[in-house]
């Protein structure tokens, strides 16, 4: 019972608004998942708060606010605005509309072989130089030397995800799902690229 009323308040804050939902819900995820890593797995008796504060502001500002307007307003509204209706379909329906499956399949495409490698992956090497007292140079640096490790990692989870999520999530629950399932991925990330690399 309590379970289904916080859901039911989730599901309503989160369709009234979504963007803040998104935002908060990225960082606190992604700190919260940078902790679990520095805690749980690398059982650290300190948490590095300079790391978590690198994976905190990537949640708030990149993960959040970046691929809000990525997902909902570019992808759903802009470039892929059938996507909606082929989301909310039945099984029956969207085994019987293949425009709608390509749909999907070109937003996977986008998302994991443009925006990851050319966009997210470069700022969060950035975020994390800036935050580390180093330069753009750097993190540029640091990212084409980790890219095809990172690359690997990236689309074997994401590309399942993100079949998925763009074929049934509503418009509201595109960020928040990816925040859900990006909990162990960050958790991941933060073990391979969280501490500071020379």
């Amino acid at each position: 019972m309590v379970i289904r009323h916080g859901t039911a308040a989730l599901s309503r804050i989160g369709r009234r608004h979504p963007f803040l939902f998104g935002v908060a819900m990225s960082a606190i995820k992604t700190s919260a998942s940078d902790f679990m890593a520095q805690t749980v797995v690398e059982r650290r008796e300190q948490v590095d708060l300079r790391r978590n504060l690198i994976f905190c502001t990537w949640g708030l500002l990149y993960l959040g606010g970046v691929q809000y307007f990525i997902y909902v307003h570019l992808f759903a509204r802009r470039w892929f605005p059938d996507a909606m209706a082929f989301a909310a379909k039945s099984w029956r329906a969207k085994l019987a509309d293949t425009a709608g499956q390509r749909t999907v399949l070109k937003q996977v495409f986008l998302d994991q072989f443009v925006h990851h490698p050319f966009i997210l992956f470069p700022a969060f090497y950035q975020v994390k130089e800036f935050i580390e007292g180093g330069t753009p140079s750097e993190g540029w640096r640091k990212f084409r030397q980790n890219q095809v490790e990172d690359l690997k990692l990236t689309w074997s989870v994401w590309i399942p995800v993100f079949l998925l999520n763009f074929s049934f999530s509503p418009l509201w629950m595109r960020v928040p799902v990816v925040a859900i399932v990006s909990f162990g991925f960050t958790t991941a990330l933060s073990c391979l690229r969280g501490a500071p690399e020379q």
